[in-house]
C-alpha cells in the first residue's frame, strides 16, 4: 500500500490493512474446504481514490489478495460482486473489472438494499460455495439490520461491516430517525449514555444484532480511529461461525492496532509541523496522542476480564477454547491478555491446568482450566 495515495485519509489505509491481512489468512483456510470463494462488496466505489490504477480501494485490495492465493493454488476458484450505485464510480468500477481476466468479477449498477436476492442467488450459483460480504456504506441506512439480515444469514458466510458509529452517535437524538431498525429494540436505551459509555454501547449493540440475526457464534468489532484527532470514526464489525475465523480476525486486529498507531502518530505530526511551519526535534511516536484509545482498550479489557470471572465462576472449569471465545468478542482484547491474567490467577494459586503435557508452555485450546479460589 503506497501511503501518498492514504495522506489524509489514513483510516481508510487502515481498514484496508484489516481487509488485506484477514483475507490472507482467509483464502487457504476456505480454499482448502470449499471449491469456491464469492466476495461481495455491497458498496464498492471507488470513493476518494487517488490512483489512476485503484490500488488504494477496497475492492481492488480484497481482490490483489485473492487472485494472488489463486495463482499460488491456495484456493480453486474466485467469483467476485462488485456493487455500486453512483454512475459515475459505476463507470471507474466496470473499467476496473474490465482488466481482470484470471477470475469472474461480475459488476453491478444496484443498490445493494434493493437487490439482496439477486445477491444470493449469485452467491448461491454454485456449489460448495464460501461467500465474505463486505458492506461499506458512505452512511448509516444501508447497514440497518432490517435490510442486511438476509446477507447474514447465509450459510456458509462471513460479513464484515464499516459501522460508522461517529454519524450515528451525532443523530441519535433524532426521533425521525429509525434507529431502531439499525440497532434494534433497545436503542431507547442509548439515548441515556454519554460519551464513551455511549459509543461503547452503541457498539456493544449493533455487533449484538449482527450475532443475533445472522446467528453468527462469533462478533467483534475494531475501532477505526480518526488520523488527527482523538475520536474513534468508525467501527469494522466481523461476523463469522467458525472458531478458527475468530482467531484470525483477532491476530489481525494485533497487527491493525500497531499499524493505526504508527499512522495516527505521523499524521498528527503533519497536522502540527503544518500549524508551526517547521519541523521536530523528537520523532512522531514522542507526541504522539491516544487517549480516547487507551480509555477504550482499558474499558474492553475490563469487560472482558470480568466476563472470564463470570464464566469460570458459574462453571468451576472450562476449557481454553471456552474462555478464548468468551473473552475475543471484546474489541481490542488480544490472546496476550487473555494469557497473562490466567498467568496471574495460577501464581496465586486461583486456577490450575489439566491435560498440561511436557514442554507444552501456554494453554491449548482443550487445556482445561480449573477454579480453586477466589478470581478477583
Amino acid at each position: 500500500m503506497k501511503t501518498d495515495f492514504y495522506c489524509g485519509r489514513e483510516q481508510s489505509q487502515i481498514k484496508h490493512r484489516i481487509l488485506q491481512r484477514y483475507l490472507q489468512a482467509f483464502a487457504p483456510i476456505i480454499g482448502s474446504r470449499f471449491d469456491e470463494i464469492v466476495y461481495v462488496d455491497c458498496m464498492a466505489g471507488p470513493w476518494e481514490s487517488r490512483d489512476n490504477a485503484l490500488s488504494d480501494t477496497s475492492f481492488h485490495t480484497a481482490l490483489t489478495v485473492l487472485r494472488n492465493s489463486k495463482q499460488q493454488g491456495r484456493c480453486k476458484k474466485v467469483r467476485a460482486l462488485l456493487i455500486e450505485n453512483d454512475p459515475d464510480s459505476y463507470r471507474c468500477l466496470e473499467k476496473y473489472a474490465g482488466t481482470i481476466s484470471d477470475i469472474e468479477v461480475v459488476t453491478k449498477p444496484w443498490d445493494f438494499n434493493t437487490h439482496i436476492s439477486d445477491i444470493i442467488s449469485f452467491v448461491k450459483r454454485s456449489r460448495n460455495t464460501f461467500p465474505f460480504f463486505f458492506i461499506d456504506p458512505t452512511g448509516w441506512s444501508e447497514a440497518r439490520i432490517d435490510r442486511i439480515t438476509p446477507l447474514l444469514q447465509v450459510e456458509p458466510g462471513e460479513v464484515l461491516i464499516n459501522f460508522m458509529s461517529s454519524w450515528i452517535i451525532r443523530f441519535l437524538d433524532d426521533a425521525t430517525k429509525p434507529f431502531e431498525k439499525l440497532l434494534g429494540k433497545d436503542v431507547g436505551s442509548l439515548r441515556n449514555l454519554q460519551g464513551d459509555e455511549l459509543e461503547d454501547e452503541l457498539i456493544n449493540l449493533y455487533a449484538a444484532q449482527v450475532r443475533l440475526n445472522g446467528n453468527y457464534s462469533h462478533t467483534c468489532a475494531v475501532p477505526i480511529m480518526m488520523p488527527d484527532r482523538d475520536s474513534i470514526h468508525y467501527h469494522l464489525v466481523y461476523g463469522t461461525r467458525g472458531f478458527k475465523g475468530l482467531e484470525e480476525f483477532k491476530k489481525t486486529e494485533a497487527v491493525a492496532i500497531p499499524f493505526m498507531h504508527d499512522l495516527r502518530a505521523h499524521a498528527q505530526r503533519r497536522r502540527e509541523e503544518e500549524k508551526a511551519s517547521q519541523g521536530f526535534l523528537f520523532d512522531a511516536s514522542h507526541t504522539y496522542r491516544d487517549q480516547r484509545f487507551q480509555r477504550f482498550h482499558l474499558r474492553r479489557k475490563a469487560n472482558a476480564r470480568n466476563a472470564i470471572i463470570a464464566l469460570l465462576a458459574q462453571q468451576r472449569s472450562a476449557s481454553y477454547q471456552d474462555v478464548y471465545q468468551e473473552s475475543m468478542q471484546y474489541s481490542t482484547v488480544l490472546e496476550s491478555d487473555l494469557r497473562q491474567w490466567l498467568e496471574d490467577w495460577k501464581n496465586l494459586g486461583a486456577i490450575s491446568y489439566r491435560n498440561w503435557v511436557a514442554r507444552q508452555r501456554v494453554p491449548h485450546s482443550d487445556t482445561i482450566i480449573d477454579v480453586l479460589g477466589n478470581l478477583m
